[in-house]
């Protein structure tokens, strides 16, 4: 018996990296996973990953999963994966907001256009995807939303300062906005049994696209991969969704309170 069997779950940013590591471990805990990005294909895009990998993989392995294109900038298309969706499965129990994109630089630095770009697809997305997520839920009176969220929505706090900024502000701003969204809409729909909570992974997790940046190399101590940020996905949506709803809730800390406390599994990288 697997944490999830039965439920459908859409993630969105799944062609690679969190998203594609969660759909995997959702899938293995007997989930049927809608994969959604952009990139339908290896090749459509310059970093790895693609909707067609993630899906084959998960059937490789003797999951369950489809793969519907959907840019979040875009209302409609988000409306129509939601809707193929329920048309394929029946239902839709579980949504993750993985969809994101990085791009560093100091306030200074950062063009308005690259900021605008970051507002909708890391804020605007999101919001767009809760919204129209809640007549489904709302209908089966249950549902469990999981917003990936990062430490650095954590904010450096007041001065003096003993050093500079590493220019991750935009990144960080559009983070804590997500995490201020998700405690005020779990207020909002938990007595429609629907949880609405954040979710970060404590360490870094090497990415294709942070290695990509990088010029092929990840951070030293950041995990290998995010399969740990899919097995306290997992946990999460394992929870009476009217009474576990409005956290902010990070990887480590999920497992650790759920009795895991070995985490040797979880390859955490050395210098590359």
């Amino acid at each position: 018996m697997g944490k999830l069997d039965g439920k459908v779950a859409v993630i969105t940013g799944a062609s690679r990296g969190i998203g594609r590591d969660m759909a995997v471990v959702f899938a293995r805990e007997g989930a049927k996973v809608v994969v959604s990005a952009r990139t339908e294909n290896e090749g459509d895009f310059r970093i790895p990953g693609s909707i067609a990998t993630a899906v084959n993989r998960i059937k490789d392995e003797g999951g369950e999963a489809i793969g519907i294109r959907c840019d979040v900038t875009q209302e409609d298309e988000i409306q129509a994966l939601f809707d193929q969706t329920v048309e394929h499965y029946g239902r839709l129990d579980i949504l993750v907001n993985n969809a994101a994109v990085l791009i560093p630089g100091k306030i200074e630095e950062m063009q308005v256009r690259h900021w605008d770009l970051l507002y909708r697809i890391n804020i605007r997305g999101p919001f767009i995807g809760c919204k129209l997520v809640v007549p489904q839920m709302r209908k089966q009176q249950y549902g469990h939303i999981i917003n990936i969220s990062s430490t650095g929505a954590i904010g450096p706090g007041e001065g003096p300062y003993t050093e500079t900024g590493g220019g991750g502000t935009a990144y960080g701003s559009g983070k804590a906005h997500m995490e201020r969204m998700t405690q005020g809409m779990a207020q909002e729909v938990w007595q429609d049994g629907i949880a609405v909570n954040a979710l970060s992974p404590k360490l870094a997790i090497a990415s294709e696209g942070q290695r990509w940046f990088r010029g092929g190399k990840a951070y030293s101590g950041a995990r290998e991969d995010g399969i740990i940020m899919g097995d306290a996905g997992a946990i999460m949506c394992q929870q009476d969704p009217k009474t576990y709803t409005g956290k902010i809730l990070y990887d480590e800390d999920i497992l650790t309170e759920a009795g895991i406390t070995d985490f040797s599994e979880y390859t955490i990288i050395a210098d590359e």
